[in-house]
């Protein structure tokens, strides 16, 4: 299993924090979309597909990486 980054440690640790899901708006940076890119393939996320765009969810794994 791969380490995060700082940046992706506090995308999870932000979702836990709204609820465990997170829909992207227009001011997400291109970094951020990586970043939310890179935890879908390393299964700390999952991604749903919505009227408006894409929705993040925290996988098990990701909700353990946001509580450490």
């Amino acid at each position: 299993m791969r380490k995060l980054t700082p940046l992706e440690y506090e995308i999870l640790r932000r979702i836990a924090d709204a609820g465990g899901s997170f829909c992207p708006d227009d001011a997400t940076t291109m970094e951020a979309h990586r970043a939310l890119n890179d935890l879908v393939k390393a299964k700390r996320l999952r991604v749903e597909t919505v009227d408006t765009g894409a929705r993040y969810h925290l996988t098990v794994q990701g909700v353990a990486d946001a509580a450490a």
